[in-house]
């Protein structure tokens, strides 16, 4: 799939209605990609929060209006979607460094050098590939089969990611009470995604391989995982360093570097971690996990 031209697509629709109440799902639908990849891939290509983008566009455009008409101030930030002046004006001089106002009747300020301008898809393009040629990461593609798993869920979002670790170290001294264990690898599976907001709500089980479903522990949830294609990729090294979220790095990473240029289509069905014998703990440098994609 070409992630490019699905952002291509999606900041094409943005610039037609800038100065419209903006349907984010259907700006998404466009580049037909899920929300939930779509708002990671953006944020990691760009750099900035899809919100955030269309906000500097939508400012970067008032300002030009500001300079190109008589229309007053009010009129300019509903035009541009800013429920009042009042708001209007603190997220222009955040990024412009002055209040409308006076940046109107400043004659000599280079202003463009603060604006945010449409996005650049083929300089985009050209930057990561000459970066990830630098770079060798494993890739490979699997089917998963089967796979029956027991342990514990919860719902989470991406802002949560630190405490995964307490909840994995729960599920470890609870793990005792599960029958038919296979081994001792333990999964974090991400799914059930909630698109509605932009920070995605999903369930996440961390859990087992059991080899049958007849004995799940009070508390406990089953889940079999009856055939899935994903992309699989190795994180090596620790997960955390002090408050650096290093498997944040790994995520943000892939989503860069490799994501763009897979030729399969991602999912919403599932994300998968592994943690088999080679993980030797959160903060240990020899540590090695597998971050799974579904794909088509």
């Amino acid at each position: 799939m070409d992630y490019f031209q699905a952002i291509q697509r999606f900041v094409d629709y943005m610039e037609d209605h800038l100065d419209e109440e903006v349907d984010m799902d259907e700006a998404v639908r466009r580049s037909h990609i899920s929300k939930f990849h779509f708002y990671r891939l953006f944020k990691a290509i760009i750099g900035i929060t899809v919100h955030e983008y269309i906000k500097r566009r939508k400012l970067s455009k008032s300002a030009e209006h500001l300079r190109n008409t008589n229309d007053d101030i009010l009129m300019t930030a509903v035009k541009y979607g800013f429920n009042s002046q009042e708001v209007f004006t603190r997220n222009f001089k955040k990024l412009f460094h002055y209040p409308p106002g006076k940046f109107r009747s400043m004659n000599e300020f280079n202003w463009q050098s603060s604006r945010t301008n449409k996005i650049n898809i083929d300089a985009l393009k050209l930057r990561i590939k000459n970066f990830s040629g630098k770079i060798v990461v494993h890739e490979e593609v699997e089917i998963i089969k089967d796979l029956r798993l027991v342990g514990i869920e919860r719902v989470t979002n991406d802002n949560n990611s630190f405490t995964v670790i307490d909840a994995m170290e729960h599920f470890i001294r609870d793990a005792e009470r599960i029958l038919n264990i296979v081994n001792e690898t333990v999964y974090r599976v991400c799914y059930d995604i909630d698109q509605s907001e932009e920070i995605a709500q999903y369930k996440e089980l961390i859990a087992v391989e059991v080899t049958d479903h007849s004995d799940v522990p009070l508390g406990m949830t089953a889940k079999c995982i009856e055939y899935a294609k994903v992309v699989t990729y190795t994180h090596k090294g620790m997960l955390f360093t002090g408050t650096e979220e290093k498997i944040i790095n790994t995520y943000q990473f892939l989503y860069s570097y490799r994501i763009p240029y897979l030729e399969y289509e991602l999912t919403n069905e599932l994300l998968l971690e592994r943690y088999g014998a080679d993980f030797k703990g959160p903060y240990q440098e020899d540590s090695k996990m597998e971050i799974s994609f579904s794909i088509r």
